[in-house]
């Protein structure tokens, strides 16, 4: 493995892909460098920052100065924002914790989190606000996550791989196994893990990722393929004969409505007839005598009167029994 010296702080420029790289408590400076210059040599920018208030150890990181951590990880972040288009995270050990508040703080902004052997205090009570404010916000973590770590019979770091893999809401979460610690990589592992983080950072900058979950969404393109078969049956087209909404406006046979004729139908009911005729000349009867004095009943026009309305007296009557043996409504 190639050795650099501690170089302290490195900005290594290159392409519109970004890499943070965050380091732990006093970790070896020679394999993170090298780490580093690996990525940089596949085009990429690396940032290796040396941040404000790091410890080397949880202990000895007080409440200052956790603040302070944090704002100097965001700062070197939004630096490296400006450079490239598109920017993951890289961490080892402790640096792990400060990808993860990254993650949860500034969301879509980052791409992916590459964590290597990540050291969190999740049973140390030497942070009990801090830290509990990250672990509660665990979920809000749903960027692409690869995960590099020693198997989890070797180390009870493994813990922490668990908490992360178990809480965060990421779609998708790739693990490598190391033989042997990071700081103590051999020749042999170097390798694997240069090309595990180059093929995640590819995958994941180009949204070849997303064909990893298509399973996940074989429910939601079922739907779709459902829906897309409905609208390929129906036509617009209002050059065709008939169409979907033609037939939503069409009649139905037996339920629409229709115009009467205005024709007078024949009164086939002899009393109703007998009435009407009363109803004419009884009034005709009552002029006429009014005005040529005729009265052979001597009682002048008063039997035109009684015709008159004997007839609508009866006509009424026989118009009541039209209606009467009908159980409902005549429209």
């Amino acid at each position: 493995m190639r050795q650099i010296p501690n170089p302290g702080s490195l900005e290594l420029l290159g392409g519109e892909v970004g890499i943070l790289l965050l380091r732990g408590f006093g970790s070896s400076p020679e394999p993170v460098a090298a780490w580093a210059n690996a990525l940089h040599q596949m085009g990429h920018t690396v940032f290796v920052p040396h941040l404000s208030g790091a410890a080397h150890r949880w202990q000895d990181l007080s409440g200052r100065a956790w603040r302070q951590w944090e704002e100097s990880a965001e700062n070197e972040f939004h630096k490296l924002k400006i450079r490239c288009e598109k920017v993951f995270l890289a961490s080892f050990e402790v640096g792990g914790a400060l990808a993860l508040y990254l993650a949860e703080v500034l969301g879509d902004e980052i791409e992916g989190l590459i964590l290597l052997e990540p050291s969190l205090p999740i049973h140390s009570r030497v942070f009990p606000k801090s830290w509990h404010a990250i672990e509660l916000d665990l979920y809000l973590v749903d960027q692409p996550v690869l995960l590099i770590y020693l198997p989890r019979d070797r180390v009870d770091e493994s813990k922490n791989v668990f908490t992360i893999i178990n809480t965060v809401s990421s779609p998708f979460i790739r693990e490598v196994h190391l033989e042997v610690s990071f700081n103590s990589v051999a020749d042999h592992d170097f390798p694997l893990l240069i090309d595990e983080t180059v093929a995640f950072i590819s995958e994941v900058a180009s949204g070849v990722w997303l064909a990893d979950i298509g399973i996940e969404n074989d429910e939601a393109d079922l739907i779709d393929a459902e829906f897309q078969s409905i609208v390929a049956g129906l036509s617009l087209d209002e050059a065709s004969p008939s169409n979907y909404l033609d037939d939503l406006d069409s009649d139905l046979p037996d339920d629409h409505f229709e115009i009467p004729d205005p024709k007078l139908l024949p009164i086939s009911d002899r009393t109703k007839r007998n009435s009407i005729v009363a109803m004419i000349l009884g009034p005709i009867y009552a002029v006429m005598a009014a005005i040529t004095s005729f009265n052979p009943l001597g009682v002048e026009p008063w039997p035109g009167v009684l015709a008159f309305l004997s007839g609508l007296a009866v006509f009424l009557y026989r118009l009541r029994d039209d209606y009467s043996d009908d159980d409902g409504a005549i429209v």
